[in-house]
């Protein structure tokens, strides 16, 4: 273990958290213990973080092990899925279509279909990275799934779409008023989950590390997250914790999120002709 990683140990225990978030205050502190937090550091924009994730490992969401570790999650339900489940059959639709919005090979409509049979699936349309559907395609294959498909054109969206935006939005560079207008047609019903927010610090970009791969993300602030859907037009009918995930920032203790979130957003008004 270097010097730098002895320190990093160091300030990350508990005695030094006070200190830290002092430290982090002064002129080019959050300089310093990014250096330290490496690979954990806050970017100030995408590109920096991209640049960061290439340099040490594979830098993207359509590394095999990424794939494979969402194939794996398809055998069961993680405790917010729960609540997603419950909005969609309180939904009161027979023929029930989703959008999977970066929905990587359909983990969730392996995991979901079982619960959602009073609903009947008529159409769950994965929107995911090349790679990743070309390997989606051939596991539906193979199992003979007719209700599951999968596009890389957001022009496959309907208006009849439930929109489902699961472990995605954090990787979303954009705002939140484009991710919903890229759509064609202003979807009705989006339901947001596992998401990282903070209540009381501005957004902020970071690295995830996966060991194999790496990925930048956006832990957002959360009333700006809410408001940038009420300015689309949306409100929020419910929230709930995703106790299954956690994003952790060591020397950045004030910027650690402990649980990640989920969100239903109802559309209210429209704010463009589809």
């Amino acid at each position: 273990m270097s010097a730098k990683d002895i320190a990093a140990s160091v300030l990350a225990s508990e005695p030094w958290r006070s200190s830290l978030l002092w430290f982090q205050a002064v002129p080019g502190g959050e300089k310093i213990l990014n250096w330290l937090s490496n690979p954990r550091i806050v970017f100030d924009t995408f590109d920096e973080a991209w640049a960061a994730a290439r340099q040490s490992t594979y830098a993207g969401h359509d590394h095999p092990d990424y794939i494979r570790t969402h194939l794996e999650l398809s055998k069961s339900l993680r405790p917010s899925d729960y609540a997603v489940l419950y909005w969609f059959l309180r939904l009161g639709r027979s023929n029930l279509r989703i959008f999977d919005f970066g929905g990587n090979i359909g983990n969730l409509f392996y995991s979901y279909s079982a619960y959602l049979k009073e609903a009947r699936i008529s159409d769950w349309t994965v929107f995911d990275l090349p790679k990743t559907i070309e390997e989606g395609r051939r596991i539906a294959a193979e199992r003979g799934v007719s209700e599951l498909h999968f596009t890389n054109s957001l022009e496959n969206f309907s208006e009849g779409h439930v929109l489902l935006v699961s472990a995605a939005l954090h990787y979303w560079e954009k705002s939140v008023q484009a991710f919903i207008k890229q759509f064609p047609r202003q979807p009705e019903h989006v339901f947001v989950n596992r998401i990282p927010v903070q209540n009381d610090r501005p957004s902020f970009i970071t690295v995830q590390y996966k060991g194999s791969y790496a990925v930048p993300c956006m832990v957002r602030n959360v009333d700006e997250l809410v408001s940038s859907f009420a300015g689309e037009g949306y409100g929020m009918v419910d929230r709930w914790p995703a106790l299954e995930l956690a994003l952790r920032m060591p020397l950045f203790p004030n910027r650690t999120v402990p649980q990640y979130s989920g969100f239903y957003f109802r559309r209210v008004s429209r704010r463009r002709i589809a």
